[in-house]
């Protein structure tokens, strides 16, 4: 289950181990305080509540990281995704136990677990979505 607070639209989650992306989060029309999430997954678009056990992170992993447009540097030990324009630096570092690192490279967000949190993380540092290519 995913906090309803940690959810914003363009997110990733796991509904019945697919993947789907948030589209829309509402109050509940009876004022009981829980949310429900509008999602696009399966080629269909549905609801589903946000305390409900089916809907479930993506786990951090390497492929997720990849599959974000993160490359891994085998000499410096961390994962890096470099700005589309030439000659633009890296737009935010990871290590291999998933700290976003600064430019020390000391740690500024620790242990992130799923794909909707570093979506959020890199959301607030860079100001744009961290969008995600189909696994090959």
């Amino acid at each position: 289950m995913i906090p309803s607070n940690e959810l914003r639209i363009g997110n990733y989650f796991l509904l019945n181990n697919q993947l789907c992306q948030v589209s829309m989060v509402q109050d509940s029309k009876d004022g009981d305080g829980t949310h429900a999430v509008g999602y696009r997954g399966n080629g269909a678009e549905a609801m589903e509540t946000c305390h409900s056990a089916q809907l479930q992170p993506v786990p951090m992993t390497d492929e997720v990281l990849q599959q974000a447009g993160f490359r891994y540097h085998t000499y410096f030990r961390f994962w890096q995704k470099v700005g589309t324009a030439p000659g633009e630096l890296s737009e935010m570092d990871i290590d291999p136990d998933y700290n976003v690192l600064d430019f020390m490279r000391r740690p500024v967000v620790k242990k992130l677990s799923s794909l909707h949190q570093l979506q959020n993380v890199y959301f607030f540092l860079k100001g744009e979505e961290l969008g995600l290519e189909p696994a090959k």
